[in-house]
Formats: C-alpha cells, structure tokens, sequence
C-alpha cells in the first residue's frame, strides 16, 4: 500500500516549470469555458458544441489519470481557445469599423476551430493511450477531419438559417469561401503537428 501511495499522481514531485505550465493551461481553460457560457447565453447552437467538444477533450485526460497535472499544454488550450474568442469579437463594431482586415481574421476562426479539435483528438491519442501515428498519417487526418466536418458545419448553418429565418450563409461564394479557409486551416495546422510533437519535451507527454 506504501508503495502504491508513493508512486500516485498526487504523490509525484513536480517541477516549476511543470506547476507554471500546469497553472497556464488551467487558466487558458477557464477562458475557454467563460466563452462556452457566453455563447450559450447567446444561443449560438454551432459554437455551444464546439466549446462542449473541445472543453470534453480537455477534460478527459485529467479524469482518466485523474491527475490534473495531465491537462493538455497551455499553447494547445490557448490555440483551441482563440478561435471561439475571435468569433466572439465579430460582434464588435469597433474592431470591424477600424480594422480592415479584421473580417478577414475571424473567418480563420472556423478553419481553426475544426483544425485544432482534430489535432486535439490525434495529440490526445498520441499522450494519453496506446495509439501510435506515425507524422504523415496525423496530418492527413487533421486535413480530412477538419474538410469533412466543415461541409457538415456549412449543412448545420443552412438549417438553421431556414429553421430562424436568419441565413447565415447568403451566397455559394461565402459558403465556398469558408470551406477554402476551412481546407487551407487544416492543412497549416497538419503540417505543424509533427514539428510540435518534435519540440515537444518528453516529460510534457
């Protein structure tokens, strides 16, 4: 039993740079949930899910070692986090009104948002079970992952335009203009998935 308690995650001695991490990428999820409660009081069912998939993502790792020092990285959490607060910032006349290319930026927000839930899913298998891909693979995957939802996410949009009377998507150009931004964000964070495993410390997995 001694020897049990001793070798628990709780038990385990932990570095600074691992409590300064630690504490990071808590915090970047409290940010991550506020926005996911922002956007429910909005009603704006697509990004609820998506705070919900990516909150449960973050969640996971720390329930199932149950220690809350397995929390996904910070730069992971503020990555995923970003897309949902640029979403969030569209509503800001300010930002749209002074900053031409501001419009421009939030519509990466889409393309991020579904590219880093897939690169969450194939860094969470990588850290946390017994999965192994090898880099080539794990980037096509985030590619086809974050292609495939977006046509699904442009098929919710439609729906629901026609279920609230508030089209979201005017024209076949937009649509297909976010599904450009959508393929050109899988394949930037696909081509990053390798090298950040690479950087990646070897205790931080």
């Amino acid at each position: 039993m001694e020897d049990e308690n001793q070798g628990s995650p709780q038990s385990r001695p932990r570095s600074r740079r691992q409590m300064i991490e630690a504490q990071l990428s808590w915090v970047t999820s409290l940010i991550l949930f506020f926005s996911t409660i922002y956007v429910t009081l909005r009603l704006d069912f697509l990004w609820i899910a998506f705070g919900i998939v990516s909150l449960s993502l973050y969640v996971l790792p720390i329930v199932t070692t149950r220690d809350p020092f397995k929390a996904i990285p910070w730069e992971m959490t503020a990555l995923v986090s970003s897309p949902i607060l640029l979403h969030i910032s569209e509503g800001s006349r300010a930002l749209s009104e002074n900053l031409a290319w501001w419009d421009d930026l939030t519509a990466l927000a889409f393309a991020f948002s579904l590219s880093t839930i897939g690169f969450l899913l194939t860094v969470e298998l990588q850290m946390y079970t017994t999965v192994r891909m090898n880099g080539a693979f794990a980037s096509f995957f985030v590619v086809m992952f974050t292609m495939a939802v977006s046509g699904f996410w442009q098929v919710g949009e439609y729906i629901g335009g026609l279920v609230t009377g508030n089209m979201l998507i005017d024209t076949n150009g937009e649509a297909m203009g976010v599904l450009v931004y959508a393929s050109a964000g899988g394949i930037m964070i696909g081509l990053g998935y390798g090298a950040y495993l690479k950087v990646m410390g070897r205790e931080r997995r």
